[in-house]
């Protein structure tokens, strides 16, 4: 899996995004984070991530 990035969006005031963040650095994993509290999230970006939300309630 070389190669991919994991996007946490969250603050980096909330402690489960911070723990989320540790996860997967400590797996090797590179990690790219959103801090919702300066940037918001795209239309885009909300679109995908509510697709992705529902595709997995199915």
């Amino acid at each position: 899996m070389s190669g991919a990035v994991i996007q946490i969006f969250g603050t980096k005031k909330c402690q489960d995004t911070r723990k989320a963040e540790r996860w997967f650095k400590e797996r090797g994993l590179k990690v790219q984070s959103v801090d919702l509290a300066q940037k918001g999230l795209s239309p885009g970006e909300l679109r995908a991530s509510l697709g992705a939300w529902a595709a997995s309630r199915r």
